[in-house]
């Protein structure tokens, strides 16, 4: 329970602009494959490219801690966890920043991937 609401805040108390490019992720994520399914059309590889962008930006706020985002996400998690602020946890402002990392990569991924199936498929 104490992590679903953790989840709850990230969606809510992250620093902008990293709350909206993290709900436009999902967001275009969610919204892409109905939308492939429905029209029949390749709007399922730029729909998934759009999501990478969304991510990878996401992850560059985390990693670069730009407005405070990984220090927002760390004191999140230990407020839920009731860890002391100065409390050593393994969701520290580091760890989060090599999520972001890893966030970064994921979304070059999304594009990358995005883009390659087009270029294959129009081949």
């Amino acid at each position: 329970m104490k992590t679903l609401r953790a989840i709850k805040r990230l969606f809510i108390e992250l620093p902008q602009p990293a709350r909206t490019f993290y709900w436009c992720f999902i967001a275009l994520f969610l919204v892409t494959f109905p939308l492939g399914a429905v029209t029949r059309m390749n709007w399922v590889v730029l729909g998934i490219s759009g999501a990478g962008v969304f991510l990878f930006l996401f992850g560059l706020h985390v990693f670069r801690d730009i407005n405070g985002t990984a220090s927002m996400w760390s004191k999140i998690y230990k407020e839920s966890r009731g860890i002391r602020p100065e409390g050593f946890t393994f969701a520290d402002v580091p760890t989060i920043k090599g999520m972001g990392f890893m966030y970064m990569l994921m979304g070059v991924f999304f594009v990358v991937g995005g883009f390659g199936f087009l270029f294959q498929a129009h081949a």
